[in-house]
């Protein structure tokens, strides 16, 4: 499948989506430009992860003018790896934008059905899930670590979608964005456990044995499954293939460094070009 992710002046962009809408603005950011130095050098996009919160702000404020998206239009959320879900209005604008504390609270996923509002979330390794409803101008973003995957962050979104807003899953367009990939993420019996609890088809494709209780780990496959199993067809999901632990020329990753700054994903419905 053709990468549906393209690099455009330090950002990646969601190209299959957008070029179907040209009020949609879709994509992740990357360790390029910034003002941030040490250990987190460049795009720092994360007050919680010991940067200056100067440099985060002016970081922040450098992507919000090439989008021509003001920051006071931006949400970002408390992620604490939980699955549960907001339903964003333009009474929450400005959560996160000038700390960490003031965004949506014990929150991983984040949608709304206005316009004009971007809504926001971290990555440093974990999986960036966005969602898209064209007949319904609904969009959406998830923050996934192993623990949101496993526990479904997918399945809660789409589940959201279909029972509070009475979506057609077939209506709804889902992507799988840059995160670290199986070559490079080995993990234990612990998470191995958690995903044998799932009921997916196709769970045990997930993971790779390597022996002495280690294994490699595919969360965008994982996630791509849960898609599946919540009615979404195939040809609605585009995955990356981006890795954030081995393509470290455009990434953070806190697997690769530990102290390290966050990228974001991002998305926005604009009333107006």
């Amino acid at each position: 499948m053709k990468e549906p992710f393209i690099l455009n002046e330090h950002l990646l962009f969601l190209n299959p989506w957008m070029s179907q809408n040209k009020h949609l603005v879709a994509g992740f950011s990357t360790n390029k430009g910034g003002v941030s130095v040490g250990a987190f050098e460049g795009l720092n996009i994360a007050y919680h992860v010991g940067d200056k919160p100067e440099a985060v702000l002016k970081n922040r404020q450098l992507v919000a003018d090439h989008l021509k998206l003001p920051l006071e239009k931006w949400v970002f959320a408390e992620q604490l790896h939980t699955t549960n879900v907001h339903k964003v209005t333009h009474d929450d604008l400005g959560a996160g934008v000038y700390n960490f504390e003031s965004g949506i609270k014990a929150t991983d996923g984040l949608y709304t059905t206005e316009k004009d509002i971007v809504l926001a979330t971290f990555y440093a390794d974990c999986t960036p899930l966005y969602f898209y409803v064209p007949t319904r101008e609904l969009i959406g973003v998830a923050h996934a670590g192993w623990r949101g995957t496993v526990d479904g962050m997918m399945h809660e979104m789409l589940r959201t979608l279909k029972e509070v807003e009475q979506i057609d899953p077939k209506d709804i367009w889902v992507a799988i964005g840059p995160c670290i990939g199986r070559d490079a993420y080995r993990v234990d019996d612990l998470v191995i456990n958690e995903i044998e609890k799932s009921n997916v088809d196709g769970w045990e494709e997930t993971f790779v044995e390597l022996g002495n209780g280690q294994y490699k780990f595919d969360p965008k496959l994982l996630n791509y499954k849960q898609a599946l199993y919540e009615g979404v067809p195939a040809e609605n999901i585009l995955t990356t293939s981006y890795c954030t632990y081995t393509d470290d020329d455009l990434f953070f990753s806190f697997r690769r460094n530990k102290e390290t700054g966050r990228m974001m994903n991002f998305i926005c419905l604009k009333s107006e070009e």
